[in-house]
């Protein structure tokens, strides 16, 4: 329904109630009988106002879907993408950033002239790193933009109670984006990881997960080993069901992600890597993490535990969650047990 339309649609009903109240005048409506009939049908009047915005409201969003709808796909290389580009390790103020993404609403994006191939969830998991986070979210935001993607970003942040748990994190981060959308792509994101190169397209193979950071500054752009899947990995949302997402028993650094790439092998699919040199990374420098002592021993029981520890045996609470301008805020508290706390939110 067109604005004129709504503007019309409004005159008349307007119209129309300033003619009941004429008539009602010319009536003597100073009795208190003429006044009572008045009201009645005042109220009447309104009644059919609030039914004709509903009808309003359900036609614009009729118009919006049609319009969706009928875009092009975008294209699987869009053509604003610039290649490697400088990464600015400068905080800004999140009002300045506000400012400038002006499209963005409630942590999400999708571009205007054409349809996302897919609708993409950047999940982060997120303790202590504040002036990480607004260099990522300056960076990303048109990162992702120019790659004309349908996304939103997460920041799932962790209380202060127990060791960190990069793992659970992103279990929480998908369960919790999945409720506001049909997410059918994540990215798992650490924060102080900033991608150089915008052909290196944040999307996610329908039959394989994706290591997206294969070449990271600080390594000499080298992996590590040749089965690690750390850093930044894409996954839909059908291949984090079908390994049960990560275990949620690795606290303190290290662990999580060997186990996760085992998972990927156990559940028979292959893990694909981003080509060096589009996958370059810059990171943040940061204090090194506490490792965790008993990392080596948890990954030896992966097996066995792959069905038991994972997406279906998630326990936490959602202290907050807020739908900022730039991202999506959780903070959560892991449960061990189910004394402390429910299963979900």
């Amino acid at each position: 329904m067109t604005t004129e339309t709504k503007k019309l649609f409004f005159i008349v009903v307007i119209l129309q109630v300033l003619f009941l109240c004429m008539w009602l005048f010319s009536m003597g409506c100073y009795s208190n009988g003429s006044i009572s009939k008045m009201m009645e049908m005042m109220e009447s009047k309104r009644s059919r106002l609030k039914l004709g915005q509903g009808i309003l409201d359900a036609a614009a969003d009729l118009e919006k879907e049609n319009a969706e709808k009928s875009k092009p796909l975008c294209p699987l290389i869009p053509n604003g993408l610039v290649g490697n580009r400088k990464v600015n390790k400068t905080p800004p103020t999140l009002e300045d950033m506000e400012r400038n993404y002006s499209l963005i609403q409630n942590g999400q994006y999708k571009p205007k002239n054409c349809k996302s191939r897919q609708n993409v969830a950047v999940l982060i998991p997120f303790r202590d790193r504040e002036s990480h986070l607004r260099i990522f979210l300056n960076h990303m935001h048109p990162f992702l933009m120019r790659q004309q993607l349908q996304y939103g970003i997460y920041v799932v942040e962790q209380t202060k109670e127990l060791k960190f748990n990069r793992g659970i994190l992103f279990n929480i981060g998908f369960k919790e984006a999945s409720n506001d959308s049909n997410y059918d792509c994540f990215i798992l994101h650490d924060v102080d990881l900033l991608p150089e190169n915008d052909f290196n397209i944040y999307s996610c193979p329908a039959d394989h997960p994706k290591h997206l950071s294969v070449a990271i500054d600080k390594l000499n752009y080298k992996l590590p080993y040749p089965t690690n899947f750390g850093g930044v990995t894409a996954v839909t949302k059908e291949q984090f069901e079908a390994i049960n997402g990560f275990s949620n028993i690795f606290y303190g650094w290290g662990g999580e992600d060997d186990d996760l790439y085992n998972r990927v092998k156990w559940a028979k699919m292959s893990a694909n890597q981003a080509i060096n040199r589009t996958g370059r990374y810059s990171s943040l420098r940061h204090k090194d993490a506490v490792k965790n002592p008993n990392r080596s021993r948890i990954l030896k029981s992966g097996k066995s535990r792959m069905w038991k520890d994972g997406l279906n045996s998630l326990k936490y609470k959602v202290i907050q969650k807020m739908y900022k301008k730039l991202y999506v805020h959780i903070t959560v508290k892991p449960c061990e047990n189910n004394s402390v706390c429910q299963q979900g939110s």
